[in-house]
């Protein structure tokens, strides 16, 4: 159990006094409860590359192209189209293919992450989906608990992150189901540097490297 910083100070007198010299001071860690993760502005030609999926495509090296006037963040993978919103955080809303025909859709947008950020907060929003490999159309109810914020390792190296464990849960005519899922955001990306889905692995990613740095 951490100490109380009071319960420190309560504790100091009781110490046997050292000198400077003989002081071996502890690292410290910013990773903490205090640490909270404001909306980000990314910056056109910064890129995030992946080992997996990303958005359920097969494709790994997103490079941030511009803010079109319709309110989305967009990314370019080779043919391939990203675009988040803007307005939502910088959530997924659609995944477009080299001819121009929407592979995944998320109205108003898949709600994984929600600013700003900071440990024990939640939230739980509606959204629906379109996945057209599969021809799929479902509503879903994703609720989510920032559940840690503590370095995570990946691909591009070990970073400090927020865990963020969501229950999503979706109903495609009579049919009903859901998935665990866990994203971790790291700030100093900025962005989502892992996820999995422990019902789907298409949903899953992991970053590899990323730039500016």
């Amino acid at each position: 159990m951490k100490m109380p910083y009071w319960a420190a100070l309560v504790l100091l007198p009781y110490l046997p006094m050292a000198g400077a010299a003989d002081i071996d001071l502890p690292a410290i860690s910013l990773v903490d409860e205090a640490v909270v993760a404001e909306m980000p502005v990314p910056r056109v030609g910064s890129f995030q590359e992946f080992v997996g999926r990303v958005g359920s495509v097969d494709c790994q090296r997103w490079e941030v192209s511009a803010t079109n006037e319709m309110g989305y963040l967009v990314s370019h993978c080779k043919g391939f189209q990203s675009l988040l919103s803007v307005a939502g955080g910088y959530n997924l809303t659609k995944m477009v293919g080299p001819d121009g025909q929407p592979l995944v859709i998320f109205e108003p947008y898949y709600p994984a992450v929600q600013f700003p950020l900071a440990l024990n907060k939640t939230w739980d929003a509606d959204y629906t989906g379109f996945l057209a490999v599969a021809g799929l159309r479902w509503t879903g109810h994703l609720k989510c608990t920032v559940a840690e914020y503590a370095p995570v390792k990946v691909a591009a190296g070990t970073l400090d992150a927020f865990r963020i464990e969501c229950y999503d849960h979706q109903k495609a005519g009579m049919l009903e189901t859901g998935a665990n899922t866990t994203v971790w955001y790291a700030p100093q990306v900025p962005g989502v540097v892992k996820s999995i889905n422990r019902v789907d692995s298409r949903w899953d990613s992991e970053l590899k490297d990323y730039g500016p740095r």
